[in-house]
């Protein structure tokens, strides 16, 4: 079940941070690291009412935050969905639940949270050497929207973004108040 995150979800989430940076830094990911995302992130997105985990029988499967705020860098891209758009970040999946579906189930709940909210659509963004990260954006259905950089990466950015279709299902979560 994807629910918005309680205090006690951040010990959790913090275990899971060294494994998820290894992993991804193996990989030629240096998307995250020791600098970024730090416990802090999560507790503020915590703090705002932003934070989701997906959570079957106490166990956190994955997380993400979602919110409307939108880095600079998305400034010079040519988005097509109007703001105030969602913006999906720091999402994972807890290396131990991978495969499993838990990063689609995120995105869909994503996507019907934004159109539950009334808002045109989503947008977001990842590494270009975060190949399975980009794949699952394609897969469902987000459309590139062109390259950006961040001041500390070594590799670029790609960003996306997805337009809610009529057919999407509305959802409640926790009286779907527009996050900040």
């Amino acid at each position: 079940m994807i629910r918005l995150a309680r205090n006690i979800d951040l010990d959790p989430i913090a275990a899971s941070l060294p494994l998820l940076v290894a992993m991804m830094n193996e990989a030629g990911n240096d998307q995250w690291g020791p600098h970024y995302p730090l416990q802090a992130d999560f507790a503020q997105d915590l703090a705002e009412g932003a934070l989701f985990v997906d959570d079957e029988d106490g166990a956190i499967r994955g997380f993400m935050a979602l919110n409307l705020v939108e880095p600079s860098e998305y400034g010079p891209l040519p988005w097509k969905v109007p703001r105030p758009a969602l913006v999906i970040h720091r999402l994972a999946v807890v290396p131990e639940f991978r495969r499993l579906g838990v990063a689609e189930g995120l995105f869909a709940f994503a996507e019907a949270r934004a159109a539950s909210l009334g808002l045109a659509g989503l947008r977001s963004d990842t590494s270009e050497a975060n190949p399975a990260m980009n794949a699952l954006f394609a897969k469902r259905a987000w459309k590139f929207v062109g390259k950006l950089r961040f001041p500390d990466a070594k590799v670029g950015f790609r960003g996306w973004e997805k337009p809610v279709p009529d057919e999407v299902s509305r959802v409640q979560v926790d009286g779907d108040r527009p996050p900040g």
